[in-house]
């Protein structure tokens, strides 16, 4: 074999052990994930500290667009600004957009000493997935915000039920609570947030 040749297929066998790696690399290539900002609207959702939820559920839900885009998915919002969706609505969208996964982005709120974050999923479809996607985003939120771990739970939430796709609701932290309050306002807290949803996406589809 002469050496051009030989070099011929060394080139062509680091590629096949480059390919696998590669894509690894980008486990968000091409996915289509659907992100709905709970609210909005004439439905405020959640109030406490002088904040509304709907409002924070838009500021993390965008930067959680733009940071998937950058990894090249495809996300599809149910809303860009301040718009009333009906649940149905939602539910519908993500169907039509034939999105691979439904990450519904909310605010909790109760008595304030209630703090924390925790992620809902619902196994009415795609079950198993659906607790492991929102184990994976519980993790990083967690870890990112610094927030009380208040754990994966199974709740009937009408958007994570009827989703026919792996989907899950994270209750970011609550409104309610001056700490967790103070994280959830600031742009850099709203960063953090997105990070963690983005990395809990990945970490779901590079564990597959």
């Amino acid at each position: 074999m002469g050496l051009l040749t030989k070099s011929a297929a060394a080139f062509g066998a680091a590629l096949l052990l480059l390919a696998p790696s590669a894509y690894a690399a980008e486990p968000l290539q091409g996915k289509t994930i659907y992100i709905d900002a709970g609210h909005g609207g004439e439905d405020s959702g959640a109030s406490g500290n002088g904040l509304l939820e709907k409002n924070i559920n838009l500021a993390v839900s965008n930067k959680v667009i733009a940071k998937l885009e950058t990894e090249g998915a495809k996300p599809v919002a149910s809303r860009t600004d301040d718009t009333f969706l009906r649940l149905d609505e939602r539910v519908a969208k993500a169907s039509a957009s034939q999105s691979d996964l439904f990450v519904s982005l909310h605010t909790n709120s109760a008595v304030s000493t209630a703090s924390g974050t925790e992620t809902y999923f619902n196994s009415t479809y795609e079950g198993a997935d659906s607790e492991r996607l929102a184990s994976d985003i519980q993790q990083q939120l967690v870890t990112s915000l610094g927030m009380k771990d208040r754990g994966v739970k199974e709740a009937p939430f009408y958007v994570i039920t009827y989703s026919k796709m792996p989907s899950v609701l994270a209750e970011l932290g609550f409104i309610t609570n001056p700490q967790d309050a103070d994280k959830l306002k600031s742009d850099n807290g709203q960063e953090h947030a997105a990070d963690a949803v983005v990395n809990g996406i990945e970490t779901y589809y590079s564990g597959r």
